[in-house]
């Protein structure tokens, strides 16, 4: 038996076992099929809070909050493998082509500014000194030098062997048939290895968290939502800092590849590349770089990213259940918030700190 038990091994449950296990908290980690296959893996490895969140409040705060974990993050994590997970903080362009993209651009600036974001408004020849390869029809940008991404690949990679070397009970391709309850508390899950029992129980299985919570009747509005992605090669495209537009974005990666994406279409629990998805993402990006035109593709590939109703994770316990929590529905951004995520839990599965958690409780969809 173990003192935890975290139902889901993408970049949540991962990053959660690997605190839990640091804080010298015994963790077993499930998962059904391999590590980090869904959302984590099909992510672009993205660190932009200041792109991704359209306004002050506690998606931004907590998106910066994890921001500034991840060079420690990062940096322990490299010191525990041996292993280089590619973390690039050198900044990034947020790009307007044409006016009524630079009224919105610099609307956003503004309150980013006065709120004391590190931000700054480039337009002509500002622009081009930071990333040449940009099309000379951006007419403005935000540049935010402390954002960048991270390479989630070989950060998922990294967080497996942490945890292996931590002591976690890593059990793949174990497929949970039911949640084990006993006296009214969650006691731990049923599953194709037999029973697994813990003293908490940590729901982290993403796009499949409501599946998972239909097995005790409580629906959680956690639905998938497809994200398709794509790489080509940066051989003749010498790229220097990530690019956003309206209509997709540009990641150069220390491998050698151009990560560019990303759709987000409704598709149930199909995670397939389509031809219309594929052109999306090429017909969106193409306009910002011109030399895309040229570059070799390399492949693409689609993930199931966890939307909740209202955009926001569910962190917390689940109402009226003891012994049971979730972490999930991050949507886009599990692998910019994991670092926090995985701190804020674990503070509240060792200590009971509840007040990070609050605008994020399951319980303001649940009754109890």
């Amino acid at each position: 038996m173990s003192d935890c038990l975290v139902v889901g091994g993408g970049i949540i449950g991962l990053s959660l076992a690997y605190e839990l296990s640091r804080r010298g908290i015994s963790v077993a980690l499930v998962e059904q099929g391999e590590w980090g296959g869904q959302a984590s893996s099909a992510a672009a490895g993205m660190l932009a809070p200041l792109k991704e969140f359209t306004a002050p409040g506690p998606m931004l705060d907590m998106g910066m909050e994890s921001l500034a974990l991840y060079p420690g993050w990062a940096h322990d994590l490299e010191e525990c493998t041996s292993g280089d997970v590619q973390l690039s903080l050198e900044g990034l362009l947020t790009v307007a082509l044409n006016d009524q993209e630079q009224e919105l651009l610099e609307a956003k600036y503004q309150w980013q500014k006065e709120s004391g974001h590190s931000v700054h408004w480039l337009v002509g020849k500002e622009i081009a000194e930071v990333e040449p390869m940009l099309t000379d029809k951006a007419q403005a940008a935000i540049y935010s030098p402390d954002e960048g991404h991270i390479n989630n690949r070989l950060l998922l990679r990294a967080l497996v062997t942490a945890c292996r070397l931590q002591g976690v009970k890593l059990l793949s391709g174990c497929v949970v048939s039911g949640i084990a309850v006993k006296a009214g508390k969650v006691v731990g899950v049923d599953s194709s290895m037999g029973p697994l029992r813990a003293g908490h129980t940590v729901i982290t299985s993403g796009a499949w968290a409501g599946i998972m919570l239909e097995m005790l009747g409580v629906s959680v509005p956690v639905r998938p939502v497809r994200g398709q992605i794509a790489a080509v090669s940066s051989v003749g495209i010498p790229l220097r800092t990530v690019i956003f537009g309206t209509t997709g974005y540009i990641t150069p990666k220390k491998d050698g590849k151009i990560v560019i994406g990303a759709t987000e279409d409704e598709s149930g629990f199909q995670r397939e590349v389509t031809l219309a998805g594929l052109a999306s993402i090429l017909n969106g990006v193409m306009p910002y770089v011109p030399a895309l035109h040229a570059a070799t593709f390399l492949e693409a590939w689609g993930g199931l990213r966890p939307a909740t109703a209202d955009r926001k994770p569910l962190l917390g316990p689940i109402p009226g259940w003891a012994g049971l929590s979730i972490a999930g529905g991050h949507f886009r951004n599990g692998i910019l918030l994991s670092p926090i995520t995985a701190k804020w839990m674990a503070d509240y599965l060792e200590q009971g700190k509840t007040e990070q958690l609050t605008p994020f409780m399951p319980s303001r969809f649940l009754d109890n």
